[in-house]
This record gives structure tokens, sequence and C-alpha cells, in this order.
């Protein structure tokens, strides 16, 4: 993975964005708060929520450690085409299991299918993968930050601010072109309002 060598300043920010606005800290952020939301005010949608995100992510994240630790891609997020669909594939395959499992233990209906948006997310990307290098940050980013919007109020809205401020990062590293920036975010953006329009027609 490509990074800027001048500009140390701009360099450790831009860094520092791409980690701690990662697809896994989305992914866990937004399945609490949305799960807060829908059960409120009782704890149990936060509870599930951040249980159900937290699995997904920790599977996720160890098939990223497995894999570099094997040899098979050099970073946690891999840029190279090959060892992304790996990748992508493996985080998809193990959202089944989560929601299987948080189905037969009671979670709430509404957060399960707002769930399926994570792995459809990603399944879609490994399509897209196939053609081009998407950014995963920015869709991952846009995605969460369309859920909040939606379900807990426009006020949320001020996050899209950190995901120009993500996109911005990717571009700074290096790691992605505009057009890859621009079409994770759209189709991220896409897919949360897709799938929150689904729920509330139910």
């Amino acid at each position: 993975m490509a990074t800027i060598t001048v500009e140390p300043g701009r360099t450790r920010l831009a860094q520092q964005l791409s980690w701690y606005i990662s697809p896994h800290v989305m992914a866990v952020v937004a399945g609490g708060s949305v799960g807060w939301r829908i059960t409120w005010p009782h704890p149990g949608g936060l509870i599930w929520g951040l249980c159900g995100s937290g699995a997904w992510v920790l599977l996720c994240a160890g098939l990223a450690l497995v894999g570099r630790r094997l040899g098979w891609w050099a970073t946690l997020v891999p840029a190279r085409r090959g060892p992304r669909l790996l990748l992508l594939a493996g985080s998809v395959i193990a959202a089944v299991p989560v929601l299987l499992t948080c189905g037969r233990l009671g979670a709430p209906a509404p957060l399960l299918t707002l769930g399926m948006a994570a792995p459809l997310l990603a399944g879609l990307l490994l399509v897209g993968t196939c053609a081009g290098n998407i950014s995963l940050h920015t869709s991952a980013a846009a995605a969460g930050t369309t859920l909040l919007t939606l379900q807990l109020g426009r006020a949320w809205a001020v996050l899209y601010l950190l995901v120009a401020a993500l996109a911005w990062s990717r571009l700074h590293l290096r790691v992605h072109t505009p057009g890859q920036v621009l079409a994770g975010a759209v189709l991220g953006t896409a897919v949360c309002a897709a799938m929150t329009f689904g729920w509330s027609l139910r």
C-alpha cells in the first residue's frame, strides 16, 4: 500500500482518519446506535447491536489477521484485487452465522433486517472489486452515516463531514482514485438507504 513520505503532519492525520474511521469501527458504532434506537428506552437493542456487529467485526478482523500472518496479504486491509476478493468473501460468509445466531437467540427483527446491510454491502463491494478497487473505507463510513441519519435524525447528517475527511485521507495516502472513493460513498449510501426504506414498508 503506497503512502506519501512528504508532509508528515498531513500524512499522519490521514493515517489516523483511516484508522479511527475504519469499516470495523463504523459497523460497531452504527450497529449499537441503531439497535438502541429501535428498542428505546429499553437498552436491549443496544446490547444486540453491539454484540451482533461486534461479533461480525471480530470474525472479519480475525480473518484479516490470519491472512496477514500467513502471508496472503501485506496489510489488514489489502489493496490488491485477489486478497481483497478473498477477504470480502470471508466477510460475507462470516455474517451468516452471526445473523442466524442473533435471530435464534431472539434479536429484534428490525435490527436483523438492517443488520443485513453490512453483508449485502460487502457482497456488492466483492462484485465491484472485480471491476475496480472501490473504497471500502468510504463505503462503510457513508453506509454507517446514512443509517444513523435515517434512524436517529437529521442532525446526524453532520457525520458526512467525516466521510469527506475520510475520502481525503484515502486520496492523500494514494490508496484510491477519486472515482473509487466516490463509488464507495455512493454505494454505501444507496445500500443503507434502500435497506431502511424497505424496512419501513414492512
